[in-house]
């Protein structure tokens, strides 16, 4: 399926455009709530929230000339890891170190499939982190190819249940039991009480509709 996706949508909001504002909003905290989930673990509900909200902030702050060489979605993700490191900051108990020292930035152990990999420009800027004049990578910021894996899947339930939404309830229940459930296009057609055939008719029409208005 196709449809405007989150990073169209920021892109739309940084440059003044016309854009679904309530989409953006949901859009953006599935996004953002999917990596807190992953580096921010610890936190409170309450913290998940205030990220988001830093996040908006930082990203409006940056303006349309942060598109100049990135994506929009890329310009949301640094603005969310930034956010991470002022939330995280401003909420630390007192005496709470809230930068690592380089013994904490010493990994353990390297996962098999990070090896070779190589960190562009933007990867390390984003990874860079401190005040001036005391700045560091923290190698726990870099991109794992799972957590990026996890957020693609993420984004593209997040179009899926927009589109189903707007189809006709059969179709709708069946294609949810089929690609989110796995069970047979039989078995999904008899539980909507339709045919194979009606249902793939019915399924076909709904898909051409959306590719036409796309």
């Amino acid at each position: 399926m196709h449809g405007v996706t989150l990073n169209d949508l920021i892109e739309a909001a940084l440059s003044r455009r016309r854009y679904n504002q309530q989409r953006l909003g949901f859009q953006a905290m599935r996004y953002c709530r999917a990596i807190t989930n992953r580096f921010c673990a610890d936190f409170p509900e309450d913290l998940h929230e205030e990220v988001l909200g830093q996040a908006f902030t930082e990203l409006m702050a940056a303006g349309p000339e942060a598109l100049t060489d990135r994506s929009g979605l890329s310009v949301f993700r640094q603005a969310i890891f930034k956010s991470i490191r002022i939330v995280r900051a401003d909420y630390a108990p007192p005496g709470c170190r809230t930068r690592r020292t380089l013994a904490d930035l010493i990994p353990e152990k390297v996962a098999a499939e990070h090896i070779g990999r190589l960190a562009d420009s933007h990867a390390i800027e984003r990874c860079t982190v401190g005040d001036p004049g005391n700045r560091h990578l923290d190698f726990d910021l870099l991109e794992s190819p799972a957590a990026a894996e996890a957020v693609k899947q993420c984004e593209d339930l997040i179009d899926a249940e927009w589109y189903l939404r707007r189809a006709p309830a059969s179709v709708a229940t069946a294609l949810r039991l089929i690609y989110l459930n796995d069970e047979p296009v039989s078995v999904a057609a008899e539980i909507v009480g339709l045919s194979r055939f009606t249902l793939h008719r019915q399924t076909s029409a709904f898909v051409t509709t959306w590719r036409a208005a796309a």
